[in-house]
């Protein structure tokens, strides 16, 4: 009961996230698609499709040079990993950042907008490849962890010296999510979907990326072991997918035709 009203309070002291707190709420009392049934479907789906990063990029038409994939540099993931060491709070890692960072960069992206920040490891390997191209921007949607006092330590691994192509949005996905693809002038050619983990979350950001995702966008979503989300997403469009694992989770790459 008390990280119920801890959670409350903070919310409260935020009426630009009220709305938010309401869609969480009501998931407590509408039934949802995210059971240990439908996350057992989920893994099982994702495990039985999942292959290598080259292969995933490739299956969606992204053609990987002889030469193998480009690659973050070792140099900028060592100062990336000492910033983020500094942060006071403990919030995600990096996941697989090598995928993001080879999207962004074969597909020749520009207008990119990612949801979940956290430390900033995604954000990183977007910028890196928009600072190869030396052209672009990447809008990033965040809202901070409640009760956890994070909000300066968000995107802390990023450098400085990347920082001039990155607009980071405060705010929770059904505000922020609007406000990046306006930033980027309504129609971007690459995103990554790491926010509102549930179903109806996914549901709802998936529809707004997809809409702004220009033909021939390439759209990433992490974690699609959670639910059904990814699939059913997939399937209904009949678009070109893959799907990778990494770390024990996997994630979904789509393109749209």
């Amino acid at each position: 009961m008390m990280e119920v009203l801890k959670t409350g309070w903070w919310f409260l002291q935020r009426p630009s996230f009220w709305p938010h707190a309401f869609t969480l709420a009501l998931r407590k009392v509408v039934p949802a698609r995210d059971t240990p049934e439908e996350r057992a479907h989920a893994s099982q789906w994702a495990e039985e499709r999942a292959v290598g990063v080259e292969s995933a990029l490739k299956a969606v038409g992204l053609d990987v040079p002889p030469a193998g994939m480009p690659r973050l540099a070792e140099e900028l993931r060592a100062e990336a990993a000492q910033l983020a060491d500094s942060a006071r709070v403990r919030m995600g890692g990096p996941g697989d950042i090598d995928l993001l960072h080879a999207a962004a960069v074969l597909s020749g992206a520009k207008r990119i907008v990612e949801t979940g920040v956290a430390y900033g490891w995604s954000s990183l390997a977007l910028l890196a490849a928009l600072d190869r191209a030396q052209d672009g921007c990447l809008a990033s949607v965040d809202m901070p962890y409640p009760k956890m006092n994070n909000e300066e330590w968000v995107g802390v691994a990023v450098p400085r010296r990347l920082r001039g192509r990155w607009v980071l949005v405060r705010q929770p996905d059904r505000f922020g999510l609007r406000k990046a693809i306006a930033q980027q002038g309504g129609r971007i050619d690459l995103c990554h979907y790491d926010s509102d983990k549930s179903y109806g979350g996914r549901e709802y950001g998936y529809a707004l990326l997809w809409r702004a995702l220009r033909s021939g966008g390439i759209f990433i979503s992490d974690d699609i072991q959670d639910n059904l989300a990814f699939r059913d997403f997939v399937e209904a469009r009949g678009v070109a997918f893959a799907v990778t694992k990494y770390e024990g989770k996997f994630v979904g790459i789509a393109r749209k035709e």
